[in-house]
């Protein structure tokens, strides 16, 4: 990915000037005047990028919580970009998981006694242990020989010892639950872009913004298992004459010709920022000046691409120019970040 590639749609400015707004006079107070001018222009900027194995294991989990990017230590390598105009649908959504468990008198005092320090406490808190759950165990004896019996003549019934406390006493015995959290979700992002065209150099933008997501998402062969051509010699180890050649592994996984997709490569990742960009007299500014601490939004962690849907006939209808372009496609995506967000990152703007 040495000769990257920046692609940007719109690649032009939506307002011209403060006359071509026809907002002035409607007594907005953003930016101090409000008249309609579009000072900036917002995109989504997706930035490709591989990861180069060496044989230690990639593990985001394991990252410094402070370090985002691996670029330092050469294990990304960057690839194209795409800036995209912002979709309708931006939201970030953050869950968790929490299992409901009844400890129960028993699962209660065990919780308490993990921090005690003596055998003493300990012994305290089996014998309030034990008095506690005497009522219920009681109760539940009696439940379980009346099921015996009915069991025994021949009937249908069962109840509980909860049954049997609701009946005779109207209460029944708390069962301590509590709600204990597993763990938090990936965050899961969607987008929908509706792209048309408006020249064959439009065309063209598009045609490589879709196929951008198209291989960051999908893997490609790999069959490097070795060179094929070299030989491994066998050292004689009994005075005798060395061994023939042997063939390598390489060459012996080389079956049918197919070595070459022996493997499939991990796919990519990309990079998802809000950007702003400057607009200038003569249109929009360089996708270099983009600036990602102006748009106060929320921060992406790096993702994978789940799902990629691309519709060649969003209206309806089949249509196409002379160029061989569609004039219109609808472009429905879903990326998984690789990463947990959680507390400590909220400071930081995810």
């Amino acid at each position: 990915m040495a000769n990257s590639t920046t692609y940007r749609y719109p690649d032009i400015a939506p307002v011209g000037s403060s006359s071509d707004a026809g907002l002035a006079g409607l007594g907005a107070s953003w930016s101090g005047g409000g008249e309609g001018y579009t000072r900036w222009i917002d995109y989504i900027k997706f930035q490709g990028y591989t990861l180069n194995y060496d044989g230690s294991a990639i593990l985001d989990s394991f990252k410094d919580k402070n370090a985002d990017k691996d670029s330092a230590t050469g294990k990304e390598q960057l690839g194209d970009t795409v800036f995209l105009y912002m979709p309708a649908n931006i939201a970030a959504s953050y869950q968790t998981s929490y299992n409901q468990v009844a400890f129960g008198v028993g699962g209660i005092m065990a919780a308490q006694m993990l921090g005690s320090s003596s055998s003493t406490e300990i012994a305290g808190a089996l014998k309030n242990a034990a008095a506690g759950a005497a009522p219920e165990a009681a109760f539940n004896a009696v439940g379980d020989a009346i099921g015996g019996i009915n069991q025994v003549i021949g009937v249908g019934g069962q109840v509980s010892g909860n049954d049997l406390a609701a009946v005779s006493q109207g209460r029944i015995f708390n069962p301590f639950e509590e709600q204990i959290f597993q763990g938090v979700s990936f965050r899961t992002h969607q987008f929908d872009f509706k792209l048309i065209a408006r020249d064959e150099k439009e065309a063209k933008q598009i045609e490589g913004i879709v196929a951008f997501f198209k291989r960051m998402m999908l893997p490609s062969y790999n069959g490097d298992i070795g060179d094929p051509n070299k030989k491994s010699t066998q050292q004689p180890t009994d005075g005798k004459e060395p061994a023939k050649d042997k063939q390598t592994v390489g060459q012996q996984l080389n079956f049918a010709g197919s070595g070459d997709r022996r493997y499939l490569k991990v796919p990519g990742r990309v990079k998802v920022d809000f950007v702003r960009i400057n607009r200038t007299a003569s249109g929009l500014g360089s996708t270099e000046s983009a600036s990602s601490s102006a748009v106060k939004l929320f921060k992406l962690k790096d993702c994978v691409i789940e799902s990629l849907q691309v519709n060649y006939t969003p209206d309806g209808g089949y249509v196409n120019t002379d160029q061989g372009y569609v004039p219109a496609l609808q472009m429905q995506m879903t990326l998984k970040e690789v990463a947990l967000v959680t507390a400590e990152d909220i400071a930081g703007g995810y």
